[in-house]
């Protein structure tokens, strides 16, 4: 292998990371994102293979300062996952794979720093972050107006009222443009640019985000306009000056624009309305999103559990028991999330989960620090402000539970992080670490494409009743069985307890199976059909308690429960009927 061709290869695999997962249209059920997922860690596990196995591999560069405080939380989330308690071990499993990507995302940003330089690193990735950005700012204007039907399979149908181009997101499609937008300003430094050129991209990026309406995309503006004086710390004082003034046209193109745009279009009665002023001003209460209240119900969860937490997935089935105020199911049943990292790694890990992803990022936040004021940078600027973007929206959302932002973002941690030189048979370990690491997630990733394309073949026909010939039904409900013990158990038995009977056939099993999808997805419908099964196998207390707290919980789906418990009537009126009667009567005013 010729000297060069390892990294330079490993540096454009990790560019498609950057790039080729946020343009995939496709986003449909049974997992929204599962394809823009699955190509980012097969590109990045590619490319973390191309360096580890090559004789360019750089011992100082093999454990940058965040990586074993990582390897630290894959391994606690497999042990929770062996230990049993659990609702599905897999979900476990599969966060511990996540976590080793991110290691890997890590080891392979500090190996193209080491080998390519920082700079020649960074003007790479952030060239294919700003055309993945451009792309799908270009898609979103598209869309918002109207797609013509010759470009159905290049961009995502819109669904709503915001533009969300390639990522059908709004708030990750606001993160990516923002993130295109740093890149465009460190590309105009470093690449000289042409400003007309520059401005143009600009306004198409601000524009496609105030289309987003997502009010994250202020939060980025303000973090642009904060890095913007860290410029002046260049030693090139022209360089200085140019980045400080492109940081601060970013910032005020974004928030102006979505000041502007919403009212331009009501203006010319162009606007599907959800504008960022509107969305500000005066939400109306069903589309009020209380995360305060969520926040709260965060930490009650996590009180129940301080040390290892409710387990990886299951802080939506703890919210749940813990009591959810009905405020929260406006706009979603199910928060499967808190919508703040931190506070979400509290719920499902503990102190110990929570603490060792917080010592990460902080071994790595302080090692940057001291690096730019020891040796500023328009790369390392770069790094921040990029990096920022993500751990911002990470507040406020769950954007690193994604495996293509997550491996962005660890792809530029790693590239910024300082390594310190280790021993020898410390760099040897974290080479076969790496590979073993890769050949764990190549494994992975095999399996649940095999069984991903499984279950959305199977899901309807194996879990419902259809027009199928009897063969290929029972056919697929074995398929969608043997899915049951694999990595997308949660999804497939969702599908399976959806589509089960509501009779006492296989009760027992039922009854299983509805205790640990609630756990994980306690939406109406599984709430109330455990409820049935419940009252069924004589369990009526039981059955009346949940029964209730799914109408308190769920106000808006009391007929969508009456229907439910109507259908399971003929199973045995006795038992049913007295759950029917409670479930007619909370629709009638209190006396």
């Amino acid at each position: 292998m010729k000297p060069g061709f390892a990294p330079n290869t490993a540096l454009l695999l990790a560019g498609g990371l950057c790039l080729l997962p946020f343009l995939v249209p496709y986003h449909q059920q049974p997992v929204l994102s599962f394809f823009p997922e699955w190509l980012a860690a097969a590109l990045g596990a590619a490319a973390a293979l191309t360096l580890l196995a090559s004789r360019s591999f750089v011992a100082n560069a093999a454990l940058p300062a965040p990586a074993p405080w990582l390897v630290a939380l894959a391994l606690f989330l497999a042990l929770r996952a062996a230990a049993g308690g659990l609702a599905y071990p897999q979900t476990s499993l599969l966060a511990a794979l996540y976590v080793l990507y991110a290691v890997l995302m890590v080891q392979l940003g500090a190996q193209l720093a080491a080998q390519l330089g920082i700079e020649r690193a960074a003007l790479t990735l952030a060239a294919f972050v700003l055309v993945g950005a451009l792309l799908n700012a270009a898609a979103g204007v598209i869309q918002y107006a109207g797609r013509p039907a010759f470009l159905e399979d290049l961009i995502a149908e819109l669904h709503g009222r915001r533009a969300y181009g390639n990522i059908a997101q709004v708030n990750l499609y606001a993160n990516y443009l923002a993130l295109g937008a740093a890149s465009l300003v460190y590309l105009w430094l470093r690449t000289r640019l042409r400003t007309a050129v520059a401005l143009a991209a600009l306004g198409l990026i601000a524009v496609a985000s105030a289309l987003s309406g997502s009010r994250s995309a202020l939060l980025y503006a303000l973090w642009f306009a904060l890095l913007a004086p860290l410029a002046s710390r260049l030693p090139d004082r022209v360089a200085a000056g140019r980045l400080k003034r492109g940081a601060y046209a970013a910032a005020a193109a974004i928030a102006l624009a979505h000041l502007a745009v919403p009212w331009l279009g009501s203006l010319m009665q162009m606007g599907r309305g959800g504008g960022l002023l509107e969305r500000f001003a005066g939400p109306a209460p069903e589309e009020g999103e209380p995360r305060l209240a969520i926040f709260a119900a965060a930490l009650r969860v996590f009180t129940e559990a301080p040390l290892l937490g409710a387990g990886v997935g299951e802080f939506a089935g703890a919210a749940f028991a813990a009591g959810l105020d009905p405020s929260l199911t406006r706009i979603a049943q199910v928060w499967n999330s808190p919508h703040n990292l931190p506070l979400q790694l509290l719920a499902e890990t503990g102190l110990i989960g929570a603490a060792l992803a917080l010592a990460a990022l902080t071994s790595w936040a302080v090692k940057l620090a001291r690096r730019y004021r020891a040796q500023p940078s328009p790369a390392l600027w770069w790094i921040c402000g990029a990096v920022g973007v993500g751990l911002l929206h990470s507040l406020i959302e769950f954007p690193l539970w994604s495996a293509h932002f997550l491996g962005v973002t660890a792809l530029l941690i790693g590239a910024g992080a300082p390594p310190p030189p280790p021993p020898l048979a410390v760099a040897r370990a974290a080479r076969l670490g790496g590979v073993a690491a890769v050949a764990a997630l190549a494994l992975a990733l095999g399996v649940l494409l095999r069984d991903y394309v499984r279950l959305d073949t199977t899901r309807v026909t194996g879990t419902a009743m259809t027009m199928a010939p009897a063969a290929q039904v029972r056919r697929d409900a074995a398929t969608m069985h043997a899915l049951r013990a694999g990595l997308l158990a949660p999804v497939a038995e969702r599908w399976i307890l959806l589509g089960a009977s509501l009779d006492r056939n296989d009760l027992a099993d039922k009854l299983a199976l509805s205790g640990r999808v609630a756990r994980v997805w306690p939406s109406n419908a599984v709430i109330v059909r455990r409820a049935v099964w419940l009252a069924l196998e004589g369990r009526q207390t039981d059955a009346h308690a949940l029964l209730a707290s799914a109408l308190r919980t769920f106000p808006r789906a009391r007929d969508a429960s009456i229907a439910i418990l109507e259908e399971a009537l003929p199973a045995d009126p006795g038992a049913i009927g007295k759950l029917l009667e409670a479930a007619r009567d909370s629709r009638k005013p209190p006396a």
